[in-house]
């Protein structure tokens, strides 16, 4: 080990003397078994992230890239919500599709809150016109040089959102609802 400060070998800030890896998120803490609070941002826990996701992105569905440079570790369940920081509520995204997701609350993020006993602490009225609110802006610049009733149809769509879903799933059901064809992938 070296005695002078170096750079995280993952994301590249800075560390104290001795160290490989920066403390991010978190400084220091203790392994609990589930998930060391620190140990998320390691190389190998990412590599383990992405093979498990089968080196795809979970909201843009493309291909992660070989390094971890452009990639950022996502709490299924925000923490902001009360997600906790546990492996199985980790997961590897593009960054750029980390910002997209930012807090909001996914199907899968509901489903997991249930299935490991995590309270969703928000307004879900609050919450759910949000989402209706951003499915109608696309609706309606998807259905621009569309008729009226493509616009009606995928209106329709929009409200019937209750809560978020990968973009790419909404602005897919839209269209379809849009088209006036049933969607490939309902959202549920």
């Amino acid at each position: 080990m070296s005695g002078e400060p170096g750079w995280c070998g993952v994301c590249g800030l800075p560390v104290p003397a001795g160290e490989r890896f920066c403390r991010w998120p978190f400084g220091g803490g203790q392994d609990d078994g589930e998930a060391a609070v620190w140990a998320s941002h390691s190389l190998a826990f990412m590599t383990e992230l992405v093979e498990l996701q089968h080196w795809r992105c979970p909201w843009c569905g493309d291909y992660l890239p070989d390094s971890p440079r452009g990639t950022a570790i996502d709490h299924i369940i925000p923490r902001a919500y009360g997600g906790p920081h546990r492996r199985w509520n980790l997961q590897l995204l593009h960054q750029e599709c980390n910002s997209a997701k930012g807090k909001k609350i996914t199907v899968e993020s509901l489903e997991l809150a249930d299935a490991h006993g995590v309270t969703v602490s928000m307004d879900i009225g609050q919450y759910r016109a949000g989402i209706r609110r951003r499915a109608a802006k696309y609706a309606v610049r998807a259905t621009r040089e569309l008729d009226r009733q493509a616009r009606d149809r995928a209106m329709a769509a929009a409200r019937n959102l209750t809560v978020f879903f990968p973009e790419a799933r909404v602005n897919a059901v839209i269209r379809a609802a849009a088209e006036g064809t049933p969607p490939a992938d309902s959202l549920g």
